[in-house]
């Protein structure tokens, strides 16, 4: 009775665990030839999509990203209670050679126009508010990896339907095809049959014609 409590225990640990959202926490970010702290999350989505998930939400709240290196910056962004803005720095990195559907994302926010390498290294300037706007982010990058697979899978759907539109106008085309292709064989067979008759009445001619001859 212990024993299959305790397999019940861990099956519904090992379900929890597997359908828990990541969390974001405090971590160390390499940026401008620094390293800061940050907040990192680990995702089980690709890097690509994490940085796609991340311009799209930004862009529908109105920022656009800069390419600064290997990050994606939004200047002036506002996180927070505090009413401020911050410079936002984002990364995704793939977890690992053999896990590249997951991901590990860093976060770095900055003052408006500060440049990071002149900062401290134990400044922990927005990491809080980087690390709730994580968390608070997760959902979103949950529905933008469902949205992506119904995107493919439609896709998909589309090419299949398109390629069965063609299959059922090839299939017209041959049912007609077949259709005059019979008609052909059956016109060619009462053709035959017509000439057969008349080669046969040509010879019945022929003999008869030889009969009439007096002289041999």
């Amino acid at each position: 009775m212990k024993k299959a409590c305790f397999y019940l225990c861990a099956f519904f640990l090992y379900a929890s665990s597997g359908l828990a959202q990541p969390k974001a926490m405090e971590g160390v970010a390499s940026i401008q030839s620094k390293k800061l702290p940050a907040a990192v999350m680990e995702t089980p989505y690709s890097s690509d999509a994490v940085e796609a998930a991340v311009e799209e939400y930004f862009a529908g709240k109105g920022f656009k990203a800069v390419k600064s290196r290997d990050y994606q910056l939004f200047r002036g962004v506002p996180m927070g209670n505090s009413g401020g803005t911050f410079d936002v720095y984002v990364k995704a990195e793939r977890k690992s050679r053999k896990e590249k559907e997951s991901s590990v994302v860093y976060f770095v926010t900055g003052r408006p126009n500060e440049v990071l390498s002149n900062r401290a290294a134990d400044d922990r300037y927005g990491v809080d508010e980087s690390r709730d706007f994580l968390n608070e982010f997760t959902p979103y990058l949950e529905d933008y990896s469902i949205r992506q697979e119904i995107a493919a899978v439609d896709e998909a759907l589309k090419k299949m339907e398109k390629k069965q539109a063609g299959l059922l106008s090839d299939s017209t085309d041959l049912a007609k095809r077949k259709q005059q292709v019979e008609e052909k064989i059956q016109q060619n067979s009462a053709a035959l049959r017509s000439q057969v008759a008349e080669i046969e009445k040509q010879r019945n001619l022929l003999e008869a014609t030889k009969a009439r001859r007096k002289m041999p």
